[in-house]
């Protein structure tokens, strides 16, 4: 009988102490993305902003703090607006959004391409990217200075890429489960130390196929 008595005892302590996790749990997804602005402070360096499961349609203008770590994952959204993003995020996680079309990534020394305007429009300190779980149908990542070192497109429309890193290696690329992607690439997969290429269009290795090389034209001909 006293063992009866404790066991419920126990049973109901355990009840109470979840209901009041769930609840806490409940009160910090609650709190809406101006709430969360709205504390911090653009001179704080701040290691991770956590903005998931938000229902956000469109990224707010973060470009004035100093964040490290963005995690906007599982939200609403269908672009991703560069010049909105932290100007030092070295990790950001967009994956698990309705994000669609074309992407760009830039980070380069603007001298290298002369008269043509590139603008760089991710962090020079970039050295994770998370879109996976998206609707991305082709995706340009052109890096110069930094050595990024984990890049994640799986699950979405992809049916190209392009990377170009600077003869600099990548750690980790996850291209699975893109049907339409070839497995004839422009970029050479023996500088990355980990592919993951499942489920694409041709079930096999990634192979380099180098581009044509393209010669400038003067600007007149004598």
């Amino acid at each position: 009988m006293k063992f009866k008595s404790c066991f419920s005892s126990i049973l109901f302590l355990c009840i109470m102490f979840s209901c009041k996790s769930n609840s806490e749990q409940g009160n910090k997804n609650s709190k809406t993305v101006q709430h969360i602005l709205s504390k911090l402070d653009i001179n704080d360096t701040i290691k991770l902003l956590d903005l998931s499961y938000k229902n956000i349609k469109e990224l707010p203008d973060l470009s004035k703090f100093k964040v490290k770590k963005l995690n906007i994952s599982h939200n609403d959204l269908d672009t991703l607006i560069m010049k909105n993003l932290p100007v030092y995020m070295v990790d950001l996680d967009a994956s698990h959004n309705k994000i669609n079309g074309g992407m760009t990534f830039v980070s380069i020394k603007k001298e290298l391409f002369g008269r043509f305007k590139v603008e760089n429009n991710i962090s020079k300190a970039i050295k994770q990217i998370n879109l996976s779980n998206n609707k991305i149908e082709g995706v340009s990542l052109i890096f110069y200075e930094k050595g990024i070192e984990r890049i994640i497109f799986s699950n979405n429309n992809l049916n190209e890429i392009y990377l170009y890193l600077n003869d600099k290696n990548l750690n980790y690329l996850d291209v699975s489960n893109n049907p339409k992607l070839s497995n004839r690439v422009s970029f050479d997969p023996s500088k990355i130390d980990t592919i993951k290429s499942n489920n694409i269009a041709i079930d096999a290795p990634l192979i380099f196929i180098e581009p044509p090389v393209i010669r400038a034209i003067p600007d007149k001909v004598n």
